[in-house]
């Protein structure tokens, strides 16, 4: 019964002309249950491996059990499993007031979407101006103000306080967002592993039966023969590859999570094998979504009226500024908030800036440095005022990640070749280029999503990592090898992404190319340990000396050895 999860799995993968490691598993445990049935009909000891099938099968499913685990308990860690646009409620008609899915918006639909969500399909803005983010389309993480004469683009975000009403142009199955989100089927092959498993089970399968029918012909028993043929079958079945590697697997993504990097397709392993480029998306990936306030020194020196005002008008606030100025407020003036109350009636000017009026009267501002201003311009990104007087400016700058440059460092040192493909502007590219020491050639600006696609696919065919998260990156994730993104509020490319990383650092992705490189090379020993068991085992199958007590022995024997070592290489560097 247990046995049937190797076979039906052998079996499919023939029917797609693909060779598996579960085909000499399944063939060892056919071989050697079908053997054992003839020998309690026969009488003939030797070939009853019942006590074996059941061993065999145990460690099998255990080592099975082991590395699926490790795989749902890193899906278990991601923040969302449903990617793509959230729903959108529905203006007049019968469905007034509904929520309904994207995927059910047509043509002609008027509908709203709140703040921080996406619009599904090409439409006609209702509202007189709205603010919309287009990070997703070109990868520039300024907010722009939309007027109601141009048509809104699918996956453009609200970053406003307040719905924005549309009225779509097409349907969801004709918009660009669904095509972006459509994931080709997945065709990647193991070719190293393909021709390894050819020549592993073409040889056995001839010593097999040579062995088998020279004992036929020197001795004339077909019991004596059939027991060498599937000695043969049993003891050259990959057991210790079986529980070893599992372990090695579950170890390596054990090592990643500690770093912070979750891994979510087993094929990873194989596909960074063949990775000789790794191509950077800019905004959310290299830089933080949110910019890095660059004089925090400001929120500090406030009073405490100003904190409760300014952490008013960015509480509930979309805008890339205001998010930077909310984890400020947190991290240098968390006392004061604690005596917030609930957010008051915020009003939004597009494209300026927000306003409050405490209950004492007096309006709080904060946007661009002439608006609302009374008295000579100052200098600064953002500016709080009261009653039009300056309190505090704001400065920022793309927040680059922790150990960018480091990690860039040691991808160098690897011998891999890194490019930013990025749909922000060339003076802002050319920036972040700088500061993480990455030459002219080496990076591109203002790309669209069919500009990241055709470089990969023209100058990393089957060799790229693509590091991005949203969609002016699906197209190009459809033609790397290997796919990474940060976990963020909005991803969409959950679906089609091999590993998924957390926090502000890069550290995790030289970390992973380290980890595969060490599992590779214990791979590489279990693999060669087990080659030299298997010609001995074969070598006392052909004496005709493999007695069915014996292989149920040296079956567990050799699960053991492989396993300490693969604990004892990668248990004891695992730790960060």
């Amino acid at each position: 019964m247990g046995g049937g999860y190797f076979i039906s799995r052998a079996y499919r993968a023939i029917q797609n002309r693909v060779l598996h490691i579960d085909l000499p598993i399944a063939t060892g445990l056919v071989a050697a249950y079908l053997g054992s049935l003839v020998g309690w009909w026969t009488g003939y000891a030797q070939l009853i491996y019942f006590d074996f099938v059941a061993t065999f099968i145990f460690l099998m499913l255990g080592g099975r059990w082991v590395q699926e685990y490790a795989l749902e308990k890193n899906r278990s860690q991601l923040q969302r499993q449903q990617v793509g646009p959230s729903k959108v409620s529905v203006i007049g008609g019968a469905q007034d007031g509904q929520r309904i899915a994207a995927q059910e918006v047509t043509e002609g639909l008027c509908y709203s979407i709140e703040p921080g969500e996406i619009n599904p399909v090409a439409a006609d803005p209702m509202d007189a101006t709205g603010l919309l983010s287009l990070e997703w389309i070109n990868g520039e993480a300024e907010p722009v103000v939309w007027p109601q004469e141009r048509i809104a683009p699918a996956g453009s975000i609200n970053v406003s306080l307040y719905p924005l009403r549309y009225r779509a142009r097409e349907s969801w199955a004709d918009s660009l967002l669904a095509k972006l989100l459509e994931r080709p089927a997945n065709t990647f092959q193991d070719q190293r592993l393909q021709t390894i498993l050819k020549w592993y089970i073409g040889s056995i399968l001839v010593i097999a039966t040579l062995g088998s029918s020279t004992w036929w012909f020197t001795t004339g028993s077909a019991l004596q023969s059939l027991q060498v043929l599937i000695s043969i079958l049993i003891v050259s079945c990959p057991c210790a590859l079986g529980v070893a590697l599992p372990l090695c697997d579950e170890l390596a993504t054990t090592r990643l999570r500690k770093a912070g990097l979750f891994i979510k397709s087993a094929e990873i392993w194989a596909r960074i094998a063949q990775i000789k480029t790794i191509v950077f998306d800019k905004t959310g990936t290299l830089t933080m979504e949110i910019p890095r306030l660059e004089n925090p020194a400001a929120i500090s020196e406030l009073d405490p009226a100003s904190v409760l005002a300014l952490h008013q008008l960015v509480r509930n606030n979309l805008h890339p500024v205001a998010r930077s100025l909310r984890e400020a407020l947190l991290a240098k003036q968390a006392k004061v908030l604690i005596h917030t109350n609930s957010a008051q009636t915020i009003q939004e000017s597009i494209g300026q800036g927000v306003s409050w009026t405490d209950a004492g009267g007096n309006e709080w501002s904060l946007g661009k440095p002439a608006w609302k201003a009374q008295g000579p311009a100052v200098s600064g990104q953002a500016v709080l005022r009261q009653n039009g007087l300056r309190i505090a400016a704001f400065d920022f700058s793309d927040d680059v990640r922790d150990d960018a440059r480091s990690a860039f460092d040691a991808f160098h040192q690897q011998d891999l070749n890194t490019v930013i493909l990025s749909g922000d502007t060339h003076e802002r590219v050319a920036q972040i280029a700088q500061q993480i020491g990455l030459p002219a050639e080496n990076y591109r600006a203002q790309c669209t999503p069919n500009d990241k696609a055709e470089w990969i696919k023209q100058h990393a065919p089957q060799q790229a990592l693509m590091i991005g998260d949203g969609a002016n990156d699906s197209l190009a994730f459809d033609q790397a090898i290997c796919r990474g993104t940060p976990v963020v509020d909005r991803s969409i490319l959950q679906a089609s992404a091999d590993f998924f990383f957390f926090g502000r650092s890069l550290r995790c992705l030289p970390e992973l190319f380290k980890t595969a490189q060490l599992r590779r090379q214990t791979n590489t020993l279990i693999f060669v340990v087990t080659v030299l068991y298997n010609l001995s085992a074969i070598s006392i199958s052909l004496a005709g000396h493999m007695h069915p007590l014996l292989a149920a022995i040296l079956m567990p024997l050799s699960s053991i050895a492989t396993l300490a070592m693969a604990w004892a290489r990668m248990h004891r560097t695992s730790n960060l």
